[in-house]
């Protein structure tokens, strides 16, 4: 992922990721229900490996700052994931088995296992 950095009354900073790698890697964009349409606080579980990453769709982190939506996922070395165990904001839980890696995939709320 890149980044991009800005100063009240300064320039702005891009800080590109320009590495060679061939890592894997994985992002999900969440689509709730209304209201929350962009899934605001719904965590992701991704299981890889044997392993699990955790991550919660939550777009600021302090003050003045903003993230994107979707979620990245990096795979290292691994050729596959497991398991995406999303927990909605209502409290329900879906799995999705095997996603593709190098891509990214919109889930809906509901439309998983």
């Amino acid at each position: 992922l890149d980044l991009a950095l800005t100063e009240v009354g300064g320039p702005v900073a891009l800080l590109r990721n320009d590495s060679p790698s061939d890592h894997g890697w994985v992002r999900f964009k969440l689509r709730g229900a209304d209201p929350n349409r962009h899934a605001i606080g719904t965590e992701v579980a991704l299981t890889v490996a044997g392993n699990a990453q955790r991550r919660t769709v939550m777009p600021t982190r302090s003050y003045l700052s903003q993230v994107e939506l979707p979620l990245t996922f990096g795979l290292g070395d691994e050729e596959q994931v497991d398991a995406v165990s999303v927990r909605w904001p209502n409290g329900t839980t879906e799995t999705w088995r095997d996603p593709a890696i190098r891509q990214t995939h919109t889930l809906h709320m509901g439309s998983g296992e």
